[in-house]
Parts: structure tokens; sequence; C-alpha cells
């Protein structure tokens, strides 16, 4: 005499067990959540801001080693739009020119206005020049946005931050 078998399954057993170690690691984790998510954001921004450095530098060299002029730093929409649209060609996104934390912080603040994050350097018309002196900032963040000041990127894609900067300065 053959018994049937039992169809596969899970007893309440098995799933209160791990429902109970999904909470333990849950409870170990949540503590950490909030600076490691502060961790990624500082490298996702520091990752946008080799993106838009490498877009420059693909730039300079389809422009005979000339950096964009720029208009005026005096008007924020017409600065923004320029970069846009100047860098777009080179799979500049928009999002690439915003630092996750700065726009979690205006989002939080009710601010939805797409600004860039990231500002370039001013450089006038001559050949090379950007690249002439390997301390001269390409980028610069608009805030401390990591607690460690603000991120600088430089042409050799090096990224540092203000506080970085000024203790190798021996200030």
């Amino acid at each position: 005499m053959r018994f049937a078998n039992k169809t596969a399954g899970f007893t309440i057993v098995e799933i209160l067990a791990v429902v109970v170690l999904v909470l333990i690691l849950v409870a170990f984790i949540a503590p950490n959540y909030r600076p490691l998510l502060e961790r990624a954001q500082g490298a996702v921004c520091a990752s946008h801001m080799r993106t838009i450095r490498l877009a420059m530098d693909h730039y300079l060299n389809d422009h005979g080693q000339v950096w964009p002029q720029a208009p005026s730093p005096q008007e924020l929409q017409q600065w923004s739009d320029f970069w846009l649209a100047t860098l777009a060609p080179y799979d500049v996104t928009p999002a690439t020119w915003q630092c996750p934390t700065i726009r979690g912080m205006l989002r939080d603040a009710g601010d939805q206005n797409p600004v860039l994050h990231y500002t370039p350097a001013m450089f006038d018309p001559t050949p090379g020049i950007a690249r002439r002196w390997s301390t001269q900032p390409w980028l610069v963040e608009i805030a401390n946005a990591h607690g460690q000041g603000a991120l600088v990127c430089f042409p050799d894609g090096s990224i540092k931050s203000f506080n970085q900067i000024l203790s190798e300065q021996g200030l």
C-alpha cells in the first residue's frame, strides 16, 4: 500500500524563523544605514564630476584645446543652459550635473529648480590653458554636501575635498 506524497511547501515555523532572521539583520543594518547612504551619495557625486571632466576633455580634443567660452556667470539660467548644451553631445545629461546629496536637500526644502551643482572653471580662450596648470580646478561643487568641504575636480581627473586640499597645503 502506497501513501500519497505530501505537497511541497513551508511550514508556519519555517516562515516565522525566516521572518525573525530578516528582522534581526535589519536591526543590525538600520543604525548604519544613514552613514552608508551618505558615503554612497558622495561616491556618486565624485563619479558625476569625473564624467563631466571626461566630457570636457573630449570637448577640448574636438575643439582645438580651446575651453568653451561660457556667458557671464551672473545669469544663472543662461550659464546652466550653456553648459548643458555644450556637453550634451558627450552624453552628459542634466542629472549628471546634480549631486544626489544636494538634490535631496533641495527636494526636502521644496526647491525643484534643476540647476548645476558643479561649477566649471572660467578660462580665457587661449588654447591649452585648461591643461596648463595641474592645480587649476575644472569643476567645483557648489556646497559642502559631504561634510569635508566642497569637492574639486582637477584636469587629471582627481577629486579632492577642500579640507583635503587645505591639509595637503599645510593649512
